[in-house]
Order: structure tokens, then C-alpha cells, then sequence
């Protein structure tokens, strides 16, 4: 994906999102290119589901997360374990499991 291209997408999905990160609902910002592209906050362009699990760059398949959760997930778990996770709700999520 072009960089014009994957900037106006990540610019749309951050305003479709409020600002907010996908996965922990931290405000993020967006910064000119070149400019503090490190920072945990920053905003990126995020594949829910992984090339592995057949995820290609489409529209319904990314989102935008901070470059913190971005590289804490990595390819190994998938977004909606990830997202319950980082709100917190993962230990709840398997004790309700063992329930079952």
C-alpha cells in the first residue's frame, strides 16, 4: 500500500474510531510524517485478521490501534482475545470458560 494511500485510510479509520484505539480505547494522535513516529500513542494502521488467517488489506479488515497495542500483539493472537486483554477482561473471559 502506498504511503498517501495508508496515511488518508489511517486518518479515516482514526476519526471513524473517535480517536480511540481499537483495542484499548486510548486517545491517539496523529503526527506529521517523519515526527515522533515512536511514541506508544501514535496512531497505525492495524490487519484484524493476520495474512496467516487469510486477513488481506481491505477496508472491513483494518482498524486503527496505537503503536503500543500494535506491536504487543504481533501476529500470534487474534484481535478480539487481544482486545479483551488489554480492557482487562481477559482473566474474567477464562474463568468464564471454565464454567462452561
Amino acid at each position: 500500500m502506498k504511503t498517501g494511500v495508508k496515511r488518508a485510510l489511517v486518518f479515516e479509520l482514526f476519526q471513524k474510531q473517535g480517536g480511540k484505539c481499537c483495542y484499548c480505547d486510548r486517545p491517539m494522535v496523529i503526527l506529521p510524517r517523519g515526527r515522533d513516529q515512536n511514541r506508544p500513542d501514535a496512531a497505525t494502521l492495524e490487519h484484524l485478521l493476520t495474512g496467516r488467517r487469510k486477513g488481506w488489506t481491505k477496508r472491513d479488515n483494518m482498524a486503527a490501534a496505537c503503536l503500543e497495542c500494535n506491536n504487543m500483539r504481533g501476529s500470534g493472537m487474534d484481535w478480539c482475545t487481544f482486545k479483551t486483554y488489554r480492557m482487562g477482561e481477559f482473566w474474567e473471559f477464562i474463568s468464564g470458560c471454565k464454567d462452561l
